[in-house]
């Protein structure tokens, strides 16, 4: 831009200034705002209360989870027991509920409700948390979680390479399972409050989806 050119729109209204004032400021560095630096898992360690369960860190954010409702701990209380007595009988590995810190990316620290590890990935249990990816995750809405949040845990579990993923809901009833084929979930079934459930990864497994509610 021409100083020349400068100097005379400054003219037009009544404001006096020189071609050296206009060097000047052309010649002032940009100012670069910096980004904000993403939260990690050490972060998260340091910044929540220990052993509270009520924290999950996503995308570097440290983000506040309600506390369950009866009925929820009541549905995964006896998805627990049921799992845990088939995986434990078969020697497939290992159940885990919540809390328990899970990382999925070095910006991601989540605490799935539920979830499964087989033996092939036990090596991932830690002395702290869970360093990387589950088999099988199970998520049971509560009032506190919204669709935003819901759909971006759905998105890290695909991407980080969990093979099975159930979200239940509590108010219909229903279990939806998705399966991850390279990387990202397609649905298979809508389980109902009648039937049996079972699994994709599990072979075998089933229990009475009525007697989860129980």
């Amino acid at each position: 831009m021409k100083i020349s050119y400068l100097c005379k729109q400054y003219s037009l209204f009544n404001i006096k200034i020189s071609k050296m004032t206009v060097q000047v400021a052309l010649k002032q560095p940009k100012v670069r705002i910096p980004k904000p630096r993403l939260l990690g898992y050490e972060d998260y360690v340091r910044l929540t209360p220990p052993d509270s369960g009520h924290y999950e860190l996503h995308n570097g954010l440290i983000i506040y989870m309600a506390t369950p409702i009866p009925l929820h701990q009541i549905f995964l209380t006896n998805l627990l027991t049921e799992m845990t007595v088939y995986v434990k009988k078969h020697k497939l590995g290992r159940m885990l509920p919540a809390p328990m810190d899970t990382v999925f990316t070095p910006n991601d620290v989540l605490q799935p409700d539920l979830l499964y590890l087989s033996n092939e990935r036990l090596h991932l249990v830690g002395a702290k948390k869970i360093e990387g990816a589950p088999d099988l995750v199970v998520e049971i809405l509560s009032p506190s979680n919204h669709s935003k949040e819901m759909g971006y845990k759905k998105l890290i579990y695909e991407l980080s390479g969990v093979r099975e993923y159930w979200l239940v809901n509590l108010d219909k009833k229903t279990l939806t399972q998705y399966e991850n084929v390279e990387n990202e979930f397609y649905m298979r079934r809508v389980f109902q409050y009648a039937d049996t459930l079972t699994s994709l990864i599990l072979a075998g497994f089933e229990t009475p989806m009525s007697e989860l509610f129980e």
